[in-house]
């Protein structure tokens, strides 16, 4: 929507219900949220009024005409199914924030619920982008010079050679819009650089991105420590191995911090030590988790849907709002759009290429 200056404003619908720490952290975030969105914007929070209220008061946003209240009085548990959840909890928050974005009442949502239930609601609500068979989750992670983008990362534990295709034209857009650059470099993930590793899907989604020309900038194979020196901007891999990266990355920062904590607490000399350290570690701490990126788009959908993860802090949450206004703000759905009919042409155009040989 336009307003009265000219300029769009949107409005997100934010599950207030289904993360880990309960809806006062969302509705802390969502009132930090307000200073990085646009004066015009609105946040819906979606969920039980009776819990919002008093935690809106508390947060001191009741009153503010930039803050609205959808009631929604059922929840996602973190292990519901996706089909018992879509037939028994219609009226859960993160159902009810879907609908709206269907019905055009929001432009974009926001849920730190369940990952299962997400991606199969969302894509039996809002369905794929034309072009797109299924959607895919996009985060953003640190390297040595800034950050990149790595997808897929836990939508889909399997992916054919035309669905990387399609993650890597959706990423590269994506990268633009949440990292500001023009040309993204795109890798595809695999155990050795040279032509013929990586197995028969990996050289076949190989042999497809380098059909795609100048639509996007394909750089060709990674391995994971091309990921963190910087070489490139976008990487694609299937849900399963980008879930197990991206955990296990996690895992061990968590690790090392307990190591220096634990070791310090040992000797003077350690302490002293980590004293000196601590500018440092907290540098390390910030550039490996860093909170203002704190969500990842369920890329290939038809409308927007940022999922922050269940233990979001309020911070996290926060920079999950702000990445799905950014995202708006750079209209990525027609510029997806667009790219996806534009790969899927070349690629009908290289199959009927070797039907004919």
């Amino acid at each position: 929507m336009t307003t009265s200056a000219g300029t769009s404003s949107y409005r997100i619908a934010v599950d207030c219900m289904g993360g880990d720490k309960g809806p006062a952290e969302v509705v802390f975030a969502a009132a930090m949220a307000l200073e990085d969105i646009g004066p015009e914007d609105v946040l819906i929070l979606v969920g039980q009024e009776e819990l919002l209220r008093p935690l809106l008061r508390k947060a001191k946003i009741a009153d503010n005409p930039r803050i609205q209240i959808q009631h929604a009085s059922d929840v996602v548990e973190m292990d519901d199914k996706p089909m018992q959840a879509l037939k028994s909890k219609k009226d859960a928050s993160m159902l009810r924030a879907l609908e709206m974005v269907k019905s055009g009442e929001a432009n974009a949502m926001v849920s730190t619920g369940n990952t299962k239930v997400l991606v199969g609601a969302g894509t039996l609500k809002l369905r794929p982008m034309p072009g797109a068979d299924r959607p895919a989750l996009a985060a953003i992670m640190p390297n040595q010079t800034g950050h990149f983008i790595l997808m897929d990362v836990g939508a889909n534990p399997e992916s054919t050679p035309e669905h990387l295709v399609h993650n890597a034209v959706l990423g590269s857009i994506y990268a633009q819009a949440a990292l500001g650059i023009d040309r993204p470099r795109v890798g595809l993930l695999t155990v050795g650089t040279e032509e013929g590793k990586g197995g028969e899907r990996i050289n076949r989604t190989h042999a497809l991105l380098k059909k795609l020309g100048n639509r996007i900038n394909y750089v060709g194979p990674v391995e994971g420590f091309n990921m963190f020196e910087g070489d490139v901007d976008v990487v694609i891999t299937d849900g399963f191995t980008g879930n197990v990266l991206l955990k296990s990355l996690e895992g061990m920062f968590y690790m090392l911090m307990g190591l220096v904590k634990e070791k310090a607490g040992y000797n003077p000399m350690y302490l002293a030590g980590g004293l000196m350290l601590y500018p440092i570690l907290s540098k390390l701490k910030h550039h490996l988790k860093p909170e203002r990126n704190g969500g990842a788009p369920l890329l290939g959908l038809s409308a927007l849907v940022m999922k922050a993860h269940g233990s979001s802090s309020r911070h996290a949450i926060r920079g999950a709002i702000r990445l799905g206004r950014e995202a708006l703000k750079h209209n990525i759905g027609n510029k997806m759009r667009t790219s996806l009919s534009e790969a899927n042409a070349l690629l009908l155009d290289a199959a009927y290429g070797e039907q004919g040989h």
